[in-house]
């Protein structure tokens, strides 16, 4: 997508400007010849082109392809109200794409399910304003300049300030989990060459007292 966060707790955090449309649809990142892709939740209902399973109470099921509340297979129509229908679900979902041309803003994305408030897209005939959070583009495309894509994303490093913090903090929790390891490791191995007690405490910086009580119950 473009701007790479902190991963914590096995959660990306992975940053990219979201296309606006009117009708409240997001851009999901990725654009091609054919516009903007229409970011889809796996819980959404179906929308024509996806692959549709219905379930009935008698445990039987039909799959097909939705397309205006029906599913169309290849030995018929089933009709989505057929009696006895228990579940619908949709197990393939088909893209969605939009023209550069329907996007009417945009706002700052985190994979994590996070939105920054929205900034308008100005016609090419008017200004744009920053400072009211009015921007525009170079030409049709819904691909902003390096500048405004960086305004657009200054929420976003301030969401993930936080992660970026508790990201900071696993790594050096891990670094010095590994130290301590290497020390146990590098004492096993002194204490077999047949070094002391005292000369162990003295290379690590303690008494020879506390070395013991830290390593001699180790094995």
């Amino acid at each position: 997508m473009g701007w790479m966060g902190p991963v914590v707790d096995g959660q990306e955090h992975e940053g990219w400007v979201v296309p606006l449309f009117a009708d409240g649809a997001q851009g999901a990142g990725t654009s091609s010849a054919r516009g903007r892709l229409i970011a889809r939740r796996p819980d959404d209902g179906p929308c024509n082109g996806d692959r549709v399973r219905l379930t009935y109470r008698d445990g039987s099921t039909a799959e097909g392809v939705w397309q205006d509340g029906t599913i169309l297979r290849g030995d018929g129509i089933v009709h989505s109200h057929t009696s006895g229908q228990v579940r619908r679900e949709v197990i393939d979902q088909a893209e969605q794409w939009r023209p550069d041309a329907a996007v009417v803003g945009w706002a700052a994305g985190c994979t994590c399910g996070w939105r920054g408030t929205p900034w308008t897209r100005v016609p090419v005939a008017e200004p744009a304003d920053p400072a009211a959070r009015r921007l525009a583009t170079a030409g049709p495309w819904a691909d902003l300049e390096a500048a405004d894509e960086n305004r657009v994303m200054t929420e976003w490093r301030r969401h993930i300030a936080g992660w970026q913090s508790l990201e900071d903090v696993e790594q050096a929790a891990a670094r010095q989990a590994a130290a301590a390891r290497a020390l146990d490791e590098a004492v096993r191995a002194a204490l077999a060459a047949g070094a002391s007690w005292a000369d162990i405490g003295r290379a690590a910086g303690m008494t020879s007292r506390s070395a013991t009580e830290r390593w001699s119950t180790r094995d």
